[in-house]
């Protein structure tokens, strides 16, 4: 058996059995949906993880890590209380308490470095540190957002699976049929034959979660046209964000992230289409219900 196909097995045994807790925990209303904020939480903290290890570079030149997973907590936590602060035990919070926090943050680590470490690799340990926390934090926690939302599993359901199958096609598409490489410096070996079927697996998956949620809830969450370039949207922000990861990885000489889900690498080798994905379907939703 070829090592493509070995890890293809292992990619669908381990999907097998980790997807159908993760969606429980997304699908779950009881105790004020914190089983939603709990993934929210445990994959944004392992991601955080995994890129500072990547980061680190010397004892100079380091992340700050027990910050950065300790605000990643914090902000989570603040995402929840303002998606689900009405639920009775807590007051709505308002959407700027994110914005106070964040600035909180960021000058509380700017004096800790200042008096609690050497300035030799401030400006690299400060970057990176507030990076992390800002792009793979602040951005996959806007899932606890949607989950709020009005129909907000249904959106979380088809924002997965768009973004999944999407990734899956790429990589066997480009696994067993990819013959033109892209040569793109983050990932030069993905191949156009890669992205072409995910686009066009994506635009399927979308089309059929719709329909499938039509004749389950009642509900059509998006016009054919719609759907359509939503699907188009999601392929390309997922794509997106796998070269953001890649980029960081062949930066660090490591192929994967880590090696905590067979088959796949690290927590962040499975999540990084959603993170560019998550907060534009956010604020895509937010807008449309404004119109």
């Amino acid at each position: 058996m070829s090592d493509v196909k070995k890890s293809a097995i292992t990619r669908i045994l381990s999907a097998v059995v980790g997807l159908p807790v993760y969606i429980f925990f997304l699908y779950t209303d009881k105790l004020y949906a914190v089983p939603t904020l709990l993934v929210s939480i445990i994959i944004t903290l392992v991601c955080l993880l995994e890129y500072y290890q990547m980061a680190w570079k010397s004892e100079e030149e380091k992340p700050h890590t027990t910050f950065g997973l300790t605000s990643a907590l914090a902000l989570n936590v603040l995402m929840y209380l303002y998606a689900f602060g009405g639920m009775g035990f807590v007051r709505m919070f308002d959407a700027r308490a994110i914005l106070v926090l964040s600035t909180v943050l960021v000058a509380a680590l700017l004096i800790y470095r200042l008096f609690a470490k050497p300035l030799k690799g401030g400006i690299y340990s400060l970057a990176v540190t507030a990076f992390g926390v800002m792009y793979i934090v602040l951005f996959f926690s806007h899932t606890i957002l949607i989950k709020a939302l009005q129909n907000g599993f249904q959106y979380l359901i088809v924002l997965n699976a768009v973004v999944m199958i999407n990734d899956a096609a790429a990589y066997f598409g480009g696994g067993f049929l990819g013959k033109h490489k892209t040569n793109f410096p983050a990932s030069p070996n993905k191949s156009y034959e890669g992205y072409l079927f995910g686009l066009v697996f994506s635009i399927i998956a979308i089309l059929v979660c719709n329909k499938i949620i039509v004749y389950t809830n009642a509900v059509e969450l998006f016009s054919t046209a719609e759907a359509i370039a939503l699907g188009v949207v999601f392929s390309i922000l997922g794509h997106l964000g796998d070269l953001v990861e890649s980029a960081i990885k062949r930066d660090s000489a490591i192929k994967d992230s880590g090696s905590i889900i067979p088959g796949h690498g690290g927590m962040w080798d499975v999540f990084d289409a959603l993170i560019l994905s998550t907060p534009f379907f956010y604020y895509y939703l937010i807008y449309r219900s404004a119109m």
